[in-house]
């Protein structure tokens, strides 16, 4: 879309509306059939992709990436220990899988032979050690340093704490470079998805030396960047456009068979539309009014997504929203069925939970939604008004006037309005002003807290686990730029924690931390996405994962048409 995640946007419905806040795709679906009806199978001379995204790349330094579209160019272009395929977690820079201690703390990844930077120098294992430190180096203020207190990396939880001893001592961290082709990283407890997190641009190598000497200028331009991944970042025409090229030095460039893959920001949709239709782009996504017109097409895709859109409240901001009835209300006001099946039309389902529905599951096999499928609280205006009645009262107000934060396409204005629409009607004094900002703007005052109400968010999954959503609200994390801090959850969030040996009593936590989540109401989810996809037939080989890079081309071939 990205997408996140993550989309955006590359190709999924975070590309599509261009609202959101990181990383992700669809369900792991691969278009595996070789040729269209009456078409050939014959490759291509010149194998190069066309592609529209509703955005610009906010950031490509892995330490201040934090959305689908910075991601999605990230997983292309650098490569980890592991990474995601057909929604599986496969070794990348690793040669194979790693050596695990018996108590499960303890793993030792060899690197594969003759890999290598862009610039020819060998990827080594202190690479890791230097990236992961900068990474949670204070001086760094990277927005993603949490997930290395989610991996639960030795002492990271303590560097990045400030009344701690060890804070912002980075070395630390429970990571160390054996030789230059071994790393160990120590972890405190027993992490089951550990090894998902490894496939993340976060936990993603650097060549220090380079990295310094390009000092503020790192990752600003194609010259001021090392590549290891599959492809290289040839050119960015900032506001327009980027193009990828293959990297011959990549570990397994005999496999790649794309070699030039360009990307055009379009954020309309009906000229995205006409570019697929005159086969200047090979893939596009539908937005809810030309759903039905393609939908008997034999180039429709209906991917179901693991992102769940939502609306942060700005707690630390807005003293009303420190009152639960007025949370509660806001939540309970939202028609999320009219929204699906008027605004998206694509297989999207309403949300009142924040881990979605078939993403992942536990010991016993079973979804960690089926002990709630509908998720808690509900669309109920009547209980809202109720709530809100009551909610004045114990405040001394009669209105609450708000700003509305979202993205400058037009799919996030009809979102926006229904949205507040949906509020204003049901709680009577509520008032909001719709604030359309470009997507990178948008970024930036959703995390430094510039907002009253953010919703152009979404959240895709970075890992295969529900930490992956549950952690968010913890206090401290700072993509909860909304600021609610409730030792409650914090406390379920570390009881889930401590019970890595413990799966079964694990998942039971996660879920009753995610009940006392969402009837908390801190965010108010709307809806999981679903995306549907034209792509053309001559296109083959294009996987939209469940998690990791929303769409993976780096096995994709181009079919002679």
């Amino acid at each position: 879309m990205k997408r996140k995640k993550k989309l955006s946007m590359l190709l999924t419905l975070l590309l599509i509306f261009g609202l959101f806040l990181t990383a992700c795709g669809g369900g792991g679906k691969t278009d595996k059939t070789s040729s269209s009806k009456g078409g050939s199978s014959e490759l291509a001379k010149d194998q190069v992709l066309y592609f529209a995204s509703t955005a610009d790349i906010p950031s490509l330094d892995i330490a201040q990436a934090t959305d689908t579209t910075s991601f999605d160019v990230l997983y292309m272009i650098q490569s980890g220990l592991m990474t995601v395929y057909n929604s599986k977690t496969v070794p990348d820079l690793a040669e194979g899988m790693p050596q695990v201690s018996a108590d499960g703390k303890v793993y030792t990844f060899k690197l594969r032979d003759g890999i290598k930077w862009s610039d020819g120098s060998p990827v080594t294992a202190q690479d890791f050690v230097y990236a992961w430190q900068r990474e949670l180096d204070p001086k760094t203020a990277a927005p993603y340093a949490y997930i290395y207190e989610a991996a639960n990396i030795k002492n990271a939880s303590k560097i990045l704490d400030k009344n701690s001893d060890l804070y912002g001592k980075v070395d630390q961290l429970g990571v160390k470079a054996l030789d230059d082709k071994t790393l160990q990283v120590t972890l405190e407890t027993a992490t089951p998805y550990f090894l998902s997190l490894m496939a993340f641009p976060p936990f993603f190598p650097l060549k220090k030396d380079f990295v310094e000497k390009q000092g503020d200028k790192y990752a600003k331009e194609p010259a001021n960047m090392l590549f290891n991944g599959a492809y290289k970042l040839k050119e960015w025409q900032h506001g327009e456009g980027w193009t990828l090229v293959k990297n011959p030095d990549y570990w397994d460039a005999k496999h790649i068979t794309i070699d030039e893959v360009n990307y055009k920001v379009v954020k309309d949709q009906t000229t995205r539309l006409n570019l697929y239709n005159t086969d200047k782009i090979y893939d596009v996504g539908l937005s809810e009014e030309y759903v039905d017109k393609y939908k008997d097409s034999p180039e429709f895709k209906a991917i179901p997504g693991n992102c769940v859109f939502y609306m942060k409240l700005n707690i630390a901001k807005i003293p009303a929203f420190k009152n639960l009835k007025v949370r509660q209300a806001m939540f309970m006001a939202v028609d999320r069925e009219g929204l699906v099946n008027t605004l998206l039309n694509d297989g999207s389902i309403p949300a009142r939970f924040f881990v979605p529905k078939n993403f992942t599951f536990g010991p016993d096999g079973k979804d960690f939604r089926d002990v709630a499928p509908e998720g808690y609280l509900k669309d109920d205006k009547a209980e809202a008004k109720k709530l809100w009645e009551e909610a004045k009262k114990e405040l001394g107000i009669k209105t609450l006037k708000l700003e509305y934060l979202t993205t400058d396409t037009p799919q996030a204005e009809k979102f926006a309005e229904y949205n507040a629409n949906q509020i204003e009607k049901t709680l009577p004094g509520i008032e909001f002003k719709i604030n359309k900002q470009p997507w990178a703007n948008y970024l930036e005052r959703s995390k430094s807290t510039n907002f009253d109400v953010s919703a152009g968010s979404s959240w895709c999954p970075d890992y295969q686990d529900p930490t992956t959503f549950l952690d968010l609200w913890t206090t401290g994390n700072m993509i909860n730029s909304g600021k609610w801090n409730d030792k409650h959850y914090d406390q379920l969030m570390a009881e889930a924690k401590a019970l890595g040996t413990k799966p079964a009593e694990r998942w039971k936590k996660l879920q009753e931390a995610e009940k006392y989540l969402i009837e908390q109401a801190p965010m108010i989810p709307i809806y999981q996405s679903g995306d549907a996809i034209l792509t053309k037939p001559y296109v083959k080989g294009l996987v939209y994962e469940s998690y990791g890079p929303s769409t993976d081309f780096r096995h994709a071939k181009l079919l002679k048409h």
